[in-house]
């Protein structure tokens, strides 16, 4: 019963982790660590069976049943993710790691995917490894790319350009144009990096990616996708090349960062517990 009330408290602590955020990462370790110790000191002797090892019994059971309940947490509520490219800098750098929010993927979606939220999704041109980036656009959005220019539904997507330099973790070469802007899509603001010579949409033949129809001078998004982007601009692969992304492709979307390595060795502990923007 001991062991039971401690399973279910990590689970209820677990699932409030997109919420909580950093401090709940901490939290669930800790409780898991007390409920081991609290398990074997109080475990009551039994005939036949020596205290230690009903004590380990009690613990093992304890891991098991959270073991499976944080499965199905993973699958609905939150999922850890690791960053292993440059595409989303500066907002995200290789070596994050990062929580996601599955409530908004199927098979048990509360709600759809937001502008400007961090999507963490399978790409639809090949059945790989998730990929992470923006969501620019939503269904029955028109997008257009121009000089480096977002436009939103024939709006430009409000943005500041900063003093920063481009950030650069991994081999590309930073774009001799490139600046680093504060960027505001739906409610959220962050920031993106780029020159005004990268790719145009639609493309200079007029034709838009896959899944994106051409109306006029935009491209528009179907229904039941997405279009995304990454925030570093001129080094991203994304919807300007495999299209929209289907809905059903989704796996969550990016809550903080909860852990951040260097990719030469190293913890950036200034990232840790970074809520997204």
């Amino acid at each position: 019963m001991r062991g039971a009330l401690w399973a279910g408290s990590l689970v209820v602590l677990s699932a409030s982790l997109p919420v909580v955020g950093f401090v709940g990462v901490v939290a669930v370790l800790a409780l898991s660590l007390a409920a081991v110790v609290d398990v074997v000191r109080v475990a009551p002797p039994a005939s036949g069976v020596p205290s230690l090892w009903r004590a380990l019994l009690m613990a093992a059971g304890f891991w098991l049943g959270g073991s499976v309940a944080l499965k199905g947490i993973r699958a609905i509520v939150v999922e850890p993710w690791r960053i292993p490219s440059g595409g989303m800098e500066p907002s995200l750098l290789p070596g994050d790691e990062l929580m996601a929010d599955s409530s908004v993927a199927p098979p048990l979606q509360r709600r759809p995917p937001r502008r400007g939220e961090v999507l963490v999704f399978v790409p639809p041109h090949a059945a790989e490894a998730p990929y992470l980036k923006r969501v620019i656009a939503v269904a029955g959005d028109s997008v257009r790319i121009s000089a480096g220019r977002v436009w939103l539904n024939g709006q430009p997507v409000p943005r500041r350009r900063t003093e920063d330099a481009c950030v650069v973790n991994g081999p590309a070469r930073v774009n001799p144009g490139c600046a680093v802007y504060e960027e505001t899509s739906g409610t959220l603001n962050y920031r993106s990096q780029g020159g005004e010579d990268g790719m145009s949409l639609p493309d200079e033949g007029g034709n838009c990616p896959a899944h994106l129809a051409l109306e006029g001078t935009n491209c528009k998004v179907p229904a039941g996708h997405l279009f995304v982007l990454g925030d570093n601009r001129d080094n991203s692969l994304d919807s300007r090349h495999f299209g929209a992304v289907p809905e059903v492709n989704v796996r969550g979307v990016g809550s903080y960062i909860f852990f951040s390595r260097k990719p030469e060795g190293g913890i950036r502990w200034d990232r840790l517990g970074q809520w997204l923007r």
